[in-house]
């Protein structure tokens, strides 16, 4: 069973004449470590649709409830089965957010569908000082969405290169 864990490459970039590090966060890793059996999803099911997911989401982050925000979104999924992984995740978007300046709203760029029960929507967070970008990815199993995987980067650059990409097809 693969395990969804939470990584973190940081490379130095630079910013509007500012020395910047470029973050990347995720939850996937190909580790064979297995979580405890206490740990795994609660099994009461939460039917939320992952734009509701996200708007709560983001909504916490724009009211500085980091933890709630967090604790929210990986509800009743094998990411929570990490918690350690979590926190360290929360720490590193704490310093994202001093970097890039407080969470003012966040606008969905891109739901991307593979067959019924794949998704991976791209979110801007539009931060006060520079935009940050998410993408979430959910699995849909047993009726429930549930993210499966986030990252987390200032991949802007990287971002305008996919639509355009996108759009000369």
């Amino acid at each position: 069973m693969r395990i969804f864990l939470f990584l973190l490459l940081i490379a130095s970039t630079s910013l509007l004449a500012q020395e910047k590090r470029r973050m990347f966060f995720s939850t996937s890793n190909n580790s064979t470590a297995q979580p405890t059996p206490s740990a795994t999803p609660a099994a009461t099911p939460v039917n939320t649709d992952p734009s509701t997911t996200l708007s709560r989401f983001f909504d916490a982050l724009k009211a500085d409830q980091l933890d709630t925000a967090y604790t929210d979104l990986v509800k009743n999924t094998v990411i929570s089965a990490r918690p350690e992984n979590v926190q360290k995740l929360k720490e590193k978007t704490r310093e994202a957010l001093d970097n890039f300046g407080p969470i003012k709203g966040y606008d969905v760029v891109e739901n991307l569908e593979i067959g019924q029960s794949l998704s991976r929507i791209t979110c801007l967070s539009l931060n006060e000082d520079l935009p940050l970008r998410w993408r979430f990815y959910f699995y849909k199993a047993d009726s429930q969405w549930r993210l499966v995987d986030l990252r987390v980067d200032d991949g802007l650059v990287e971002l305008f290169e996919e639509v355009a990409r996108k759009g000369k097809k």
